[in-house]
């Protein structure tokens, strides 16, 4: 017996961005190829065989051959696609024998091929079990491990500062390359220095400047007021995320990392001028 599905109730595949089995290491980068729950089981003719993925973990099939809804997945080079569950099937007392276990529901499927060849049947569909964190949940804990370094907000001149001639700040003590984290599960946070920001602390705003973490005029500010000024700075690098060595690339994780601010006391005098006769 064939029964046409209705396309209500689709539900998405379970098998997503977020399954680190469907992630292989290509020549440009960790890559997704996944796209499918390969549900398994008893099938109907054609040459599907269960192969989700084809060598160097790149699908098999033409995946588009399925449609845009439901499940899919690649039997040789037969795209297939389900609903899971079924949007219209047998009640479970018509089922047939040989249910693999108490979670296997039956599902009907249908495959087809580049060249227009076709097959469907219903087959048993036994849900995946739980492989553990997913891509995502390892990449924000990744995230957590990733810290900045500690760091003084250093000025010059290292005495008083005299109003209108330029201060300078740059962040003493961090290091001037990346920044890693420790691993969750093969996925680390790396964290790439991008710049520095600096509050003088007259009202002026917060400055922008270059990531220095050495003496430089590249980060300055001219005051044009003397008194004692509590001056603020802290570090921002650039996130991304890398899973088993090679960059790791999923839409909503942070991308930024910011320190804590660090405080300075600058104490700014106004110059005195001596006249020579």
């Amino acid at each position: 017996m064939t029964v046409g599905l209705l396309w209500v109730g689709v539900q998405s595949a379970s098998a997503d961005n977020e399954d680190p089995n469907c992630y292989a290491s290509t020549p440009e980068g960790l890559k997704y190829v996944c796209g499918v729950t390969q549900p398994g089981g008893e099938g109907g003719g054609g040459s599907g065989g269960g192969e989700g993925t084809g060598g160097g973990g790149q699908p098999s099939c033409d995946l588009s051959l399925a449609g845009d809804g439901g499940t899919r997945w690649c039997e040789g080079e037969y795209a297939c696609w389900a609903n899971i569950p079924s949007a219209a099937y047998p009640e479970p007392e018509d089922w047939p024998s040989g249910q693999p276990s108490e979670d296997s529901v039956y599902i009907y499927k249908n495959c087809r091929n580049a060249d227009g060849d076709a097959y469907d049947a219903w087959t048993w569909h036994t849900p995946q079990e739980d492989t553990g964190p997913s891509l995502r949940e390892r990449a924000m804990m990744a995230y957590g491990e990733l810290n900045t370094p500690e760091f003084s907000l250093s000025f010059s001149p290292p005495g008083n500062s005299i109003i209108f001639i330029d201060t300078w700040w740059w962040a003493g003590g961090a290091p001037g390359g990346e920044i890693r984290g420790t691993s969750a599960l093969g996925v680390v946070a790396v964290g790439t220095p991008s710049h520095i920001e600096v509050d003088p602390g007259d009202g002026s705003g917060v400055m922008t400047c270059d990531f220095v973490t050495s003496e430089s005029d590249v980060c300055s500010h001219t005051y044009t007021r003397s008194g004692d000024y509590t001056s603020r700075g802290r570090l921002i690098y650039d996130v991304h995320f890398e899973y088993d060595g090679t960059t790791l690339e999923l839409s909503g994780l942070p991308d930024s990392l910011e320190s804590g601010w660090q405080e300075s006391t600058i104490t700014v005098a106004e110059s005195q001028a001596v006249v020579v006769p």
